[in-house]
Order: C-alpha cells, then sequence, then structure tokens
C-alpha cells in the first residue's frame, strides 16, 4: 500500500474503472476497509454481486417483507437475490412520494454496511421480515449550542485539519469511522494512533461511529491533531468499546457533569426530575423526549391508568455521570430527532439520576414498592457498571412488568427496531384489554340501565300509591261531609206531625225516579221541605223544587212562606230538579 495522496488517487481511478462503481464514497469506502490493497478490494467487490442460479426462476425466490412508514405498512415481493438496497429505495419512492436521498431503510438481520448495490439477501432480508423506512433531512438543528450544524447532502465531508500546526484539506465518504481518520492520519502523517491528542470531535465520540452520525461544522469541519509527549495507553480501537480516551477527557463533559448533577439528594421527585430536564437541555440541547415530571408511581398511572386507547409503554431512563457511554449514548441515540419523536409518540418516559449512591437506593426501593423484590433484582444486576438503561415497562393483566431492558451501547438502529417490537407487542396486548374494557363498559352501563328502569319503577310505584292515599283521603272528606252536611239537614227538619194534627201531604219526585212522601204542618216554611230534600242528598245549594200542576217553580223569596201560605195545604206532588 502507497503513503502518499498521489498514489492513493491513482489506486481510487483504478479501482473505479476496473469495478465500474461511479459513487466516489462508495469506492473509497472499499478501499479503506482492505487497506487500499487494491486486488483484495476488486476480488470482495465483484464477489459481492451473485448472479441468480439459472434453475430457479425470480418468481420461485420472491421473498415477502414489510417496511413501515410513519406507522403504515408496505408489503413488497421481491426477489432478494437480484433486488438491491437502491431497488427497495426505489420502490418505496414511488410507493410513498419521498425522493429515495431523503430517507434510509433501518432494521436489516445483518451488521453489514449498508450500500444501494448490495442485495437484499446480503443485508439479511428473509421471510416476514421487518424494516423501517426512517426520514433523513438534509439539515438538522445542532443541540449542543456549537453553531450552525448539518449533515451533508452528499456522501462525503470535509475537513480542515490541522496536523502538528500544519493545515490541511481532506475529504472522507460519510460512512468511514472515526478510528478510519485516525489510521489516515498515522499511515499520512505517522502519528500513531496512541499518541494523537485530537480537539475538535463533537462531545460523545467514539472510533466506532461513522462521521455521518456525528453532528459536524459545514461547508468544513475543524479537527486538530497533536503527538501526545508522554506515552499513554493506546487508543481504543474496538467495536465493545463505546467512548475512547478523548470523549472521557473532553472538558465540556467533565466539567459539567462536576458542576451541574442532573439530580441532587435531598431534594423531592419533582425537584429533581425538573432539575434533570433543566440540566439535560443545557448538556443536549432541546431535542429529546419528553420527560414525565413527577414520581415513578405518577408515571405508571400517566402510562396505564387511562382508557385503553391511551395507554402507552413507560420508559424507565437511568442514567449515571460515571457510565463511560452515558454521554455518548444522550447526544448521539436518544436526542436525534426521529428516536425522540417516536418515543414521544408511542411511550411515556421517566428520567432518573444513579450517580449518587444515595440516589441509587431510593430508586431501588420505590422499584421494590412497585415491582416486588424481583423488580428490583432486575434493575439492580444493572447498577452501576451497565448504565445507562431504559428500561420498558408494559402492563398486562393490571400487573406492571418489565418488557426489556436495554443498555447504553445499543446501537441506534438496533434501539429503534427494539423499540418497535415493544409498541408492536404492547398494541396486541392493549387491543385485548380495550375489547375486555369495551365489555365491562357495556355491561356496566346495561346494569345502570337496568337500577335506573328498576329505581324508576320504584318511584312509578310509589307516586301510584300516594296518588292512591290521596283520593282515598279526599274520598273519605267527602263521604263524611256529604254525612255532616245530611246530619245538619236532618236536624233542620222538625219531626213528621201524627195523624191528628192538620197537615199536608207531600210526594217528593226525586231525579233518580224515587218517590218519598212526607207530611208537614200548613205552618212549615217551604224552606224546611228543601231540608228535607237536602238530608236525602240533594242540597239546596244544587237542588229546586218544582211543582207542575200548575207548573210552578219556587224562588228564593218564597222559601220563607209557608205552606198554608202557597196552597200547598192538601196532596201535593213537588219535583226535584238540578239548578241550571
Amino acid at each position: 500500500m502507497s503513503n502518499g495522496n498521489e498514489d492513493r488517487e491513482v489506486i481510487l481511478a483504478n479501482f473505479q474503472a476496473i469495478t465500474g462503481i461511479d459513487d466516489i464514497a462508495i469506492a473509497l469506502s472499499t478501499l479503506e476497509q482492505f487497506n487500499w490493497d487494491i486486488n483484495n478490494a476488486i476480488v470482495a467487490t465483484v464477489s459481492e454481486d451473485p448472479t441468480p442460479s439459472p434453475q430457479v426462476s425470480s418468481c420461485e425466490v420472491n421473498t415477502t417483507f414489510k417496511v413501515d412508514w410513519k406507522g403504515r405498512e408496505y408489503s413488497f415481493s421481491l426477489n432478494v437475490n437480484d433486488a438491491t438496497v437502491g431497488t427497495l429505495k426505489e420502490n418505496l419512492s414511488s410507493r410513498v412520494g419521498v425522493p429515495k436521498e431523503n430517507f434510509t431503510i433501518i432494521g436489516f438481520p445483518t451488521m453489514t454496511v449498508q450500500t444501494d448495490h448490495k442485495t437484499l439477501q446480503q443485508m439479511g432480508v428473509s421471510q416476514d421480515c421487518r424494516l423501517m423506512m426512517v426520514e433523513t433531512p438534509n439539515q438538522v438543528p445542532n443541540t449542543r449550542g456549537q453553531g450552525s450544524s448539518s449533515i451533508m447532502s452528499s456522501s462525503r465531508y470535509r475537513f480542515k485539519m490541522s496536523v502538528e500546526g500544519l493545515e490541511y484539506d481532506l475529504v472522507f465518504p460519510a460512512n468511514n469511522h472515526v478510528r478510519q481518520v485516525k489510521s489516515y492520519v498515522e499511515s499520512t502523517y505517522n502519528i500513531p494512533a496512541s499518541q494523537q491528542r485530537w480537539e475538535g470531535w463533537p462531545p460523545g465520540t467514539s472510533d466506532s461511529l461513522e462521521l455521518r452520525d456525528l453532528v459536524l461544522e459545514t461547508p468544513f469541519h475543524r479537527l486538530k491533531v497533536f503527538r501526545r509527549q508522554e506515552a499513554g495507553r493506546a487508543s481504543v480501537g474496538s467495536d465493545d468499546e463505546f467512548m475512547d480516551e478523548d470523549v472521557l477527557e473532553s472538558p465540556e463533559c467533565s466539567s459539567t457533569s462536576a458542576q451541574r448533577p442532573l439530580m441532587t439528594v435531598g431534594k423531592s421527585a419533582e425537584e429533581n426530575v425538573l432539575q434533570f430536564l433543566q440540566v439535560f437541555e443545557e448538556r443536549y440541547g432541546n431535542v429529546h423526549p419528553a420527560f414525565h415530571i413527577g414520581t415513578l408511581k405518577s408515571a405508571l398511572t400517566a402510562a396505564f391508568n387511562v382508557p385503553a386507547d391511551l395507554k402507552r409503554p413507560l420508559i424507565v431512563f437511568l442514567h449515571s455521570d460515571k457510565a463511560l457511554t452515558g454521554h455518548l449514548f444522550c447526544s448521539q441515540v436518544i436526542c436525534s430527532e426521529s428516536m425522540a419523536g417516536y418515543i414521544d409518540q408511542h411511550f411515556v418516559m421517566w428520567a432518573y439520576d444513579l450517580t449518587e449512591r444515595r440516589l441509587q437506593q431510593q430508586i431501588l426501593t420505590e422499584c421494590q414498592s412497585i415491582f416486588g423484590y424481583s423488580g428490583r433484582q432486575q434493575v439492580e444486576m444493572y447498577v452501576p457498571d451497565k448504565l445507562p438503561l431504559m428500561i420498558v415497562i408494559t402492563k398486562v393483566q393490571s400487573a406492571p412488568q418489565v418488557f426489556a431492558v436495554f443498555q447504553g451501547d445499543i446501537s441506534p438502529d438496533l434501539l429503534m427496531a427494539q423499540l418497535i417490537d415493544a409498541v408492536e407487542n404492547y398494541n396486541q396486548t392493549r387491543s385485548i384489554e380495550k375489547a375486555a374494557e369495551l365489555e365491562q363498559e357495556q355491561r356496566s352501563r346495561l346494569r345502570e340501565l337496568q337500577e335506573q328502569e328498576y329505581l324508576d319503577s320504584l318511584q312509578r310505584d310509589r307516586e301510584k300509591d300516594e296518588m292512591k292515599k290521596i283520593e282515598e283521603k279526599e274520598k273519605q272528606l267527602q263521604v263524611e261531609t256529604e254525612e255532616a252536611t245530611l246530619s245538619s239537614f236532618e236536624d233542620l227538619v222538625p219531626p213528621e206531625p201524627d195523624s191528628n194534627t192538620p197537615s199536608s201531604d207531600i210526594t217528593f219526585k226525586l231525579p233518580s225516579g224515587e218517590r218519598i212522601n212526607r207530611k208537614f204542618v200548613h205552618r212549615t216554611q217551604l224552606k224546611v221541605l228543601s231540608y228535607f230534600v237536602g238530608s236525602k242528598g240533594y242540597p239546596p245549594a244544587n237542588f229546586k223544587l218544582v211543582q207542575n200542576f200548575p207548573k210552578r217553580q219556587f224562588d228564593e223569596d218564597e222559601m220563607y212562606l209557608t205552606l198554608d201560605d202557597l196552597g200547598l195545604t192538601r196532596r201535593e206532588i213537588l219535583y226535584v230538579e238540578e239548578r241550571d
């Protein structure tokens, strides 16, 4: 391998001419992977171009899989041996109307670097595979106050790199890892990686990250690299290490965590969560998932003590400033717009800081009170060396339980895929709960209706009883009144005279057709006859006395005249008629 830039340009040109790869970024990436050994790179590239077996037709190897885009699933049936990632992007672009340069696809089963010319088989796509389409907008805001920052719309990044005081303009493919940049400096400028001291990398940078995963300045990003004067430990180059010593020595990270803790021992839960939110935004900016303000118990209530349609899984985010992966996980993973948006849409998130030991004990005690001793053990086994953690809690059959635990060294793509899986699993549970809740609601509504009908029936019966009692009272009063009236009329009528006393024999013809005979002495006033009729149930106020032969109707003035005065001294017939 040649160390000169001119030789590498020749190698790059020859490699593109032989392989037919027009994309400079892909060609550079491939050569970097083989340490600029053009022969091995050509062999590997040619071998990655599979040719379908002539014995098998395309329809026989078509594979059905799904791609999720903003909650909607799109099914595809493609020949995974022939179709490439680029083919899939074109199909997606035509179906959803988003230019293919504005999105990427995540969730491929293999850990192979994704390029458009890779076949779906090389990316591990198989039957019932589930992928996710994620927008990659050209401009994203810098969340750490570093000025205007963006991801380059092209596939390369430009750097103004000062190497031991000399400045160079360098360009690297977006899919190059940070360790490849350091290897380039080692091979080109003869500064061993173990002796490199860098300035200018964004906080949270590690050797295992690709350049496109970092927040870099545009149109170029400035870096400085110096040779260490004293031998230090070798730079971390393994993918197993999430942060290197440059991150641990970052003045921003160390001073921030020392001067401004995320939580303070002795404060209430609400005060500490508000402090966590404020310090978190000071460190990482305003783009982050929304943190529930309150205790863990109140977060559980917000997630699960709501109607089935509104229930969401709970994420308990446990952080520590002492954890190597904490700063990078916050800055590069959960503070991305896509991750924060997805969590806000589908989860309730509660955060807690475990930097101080007393804070650790408090959360363990609270976990034990809510989830039992087994729940405490699940959390305790990760504290403190496995932090940060994202603990996904669901609620099945009224009991909260830990669904999954994600550690801080998980990749963003894998975390997103796992969160999607958690949401899908919980949605199935929620649909069952929703059906049960609907059934319970219907039963309750029917029971309430039956109870109301019963109460209405009781009320109607009570009203009927009351009306019956009132009617009976009125009837009784009427009877008593009538009896009293009749009795009073009887008291006003003198006894019937004997046969020796001169008297008038009066026959009363009642409205009912009944005839009553009664003798009255001649000096009896006519009103006494009306009293007699009243004692028989025909009071003078409502009835009058009438003589037919001759036709004669007695008026009020005649009521005080005697029978002798009226000429009623013989046998007479008087008719009792109702007054008009």
